[in-house]
């Protein structure tokens, strides 16, 4: 897991998200994490801020976002799983006025 590799992520889940919601909501920040989980496996946290009406979301999209993304991350050579979620830019910026922004 390297910072190339964290780039890498940060796009591809750009490029997902802006793919289906291009016009209708802004994804920005994207924030990957490497991480290991309880199990000693590698992974990536990935915090989404999503700006715009998050009801546009649309929920059997979502359903499938991991396994696409797994998919595509794996073209990239990319083997560990990521763990997104998403946040409203009202809450984000709340967090960062407190200092909590980094926190993921």
């Amino acid at each position: 897991m390297t910072l190339d590799t964290n780039q890498k992520v940060r796009e591809v889940i750009a490029a997902e998200f802006n793919g289906r919601h291009k016009g209708e909501l802004t994804f920005e920040p994207i924030i990957v994490k490497p991480d290991v989980d309880y199990y000693g496996d590698e992974y990536y946290r990935v915090l989404v801020v999503v700006d715009g009406d998050t009801s546009l979301l649309d929920s059997s999209w979502m359903a499938g976002l991991i396994t696409r993304l797994r998919d595509n991350l794996e073209e990239h050579g990319i083997k560990e799983l990521v763990s997104p979620y998403l946040i409203d830019k009202a809450e984000y910026e709340y967090y960062v006025k407190r200092g909590k922004d980094d926190t993921l």
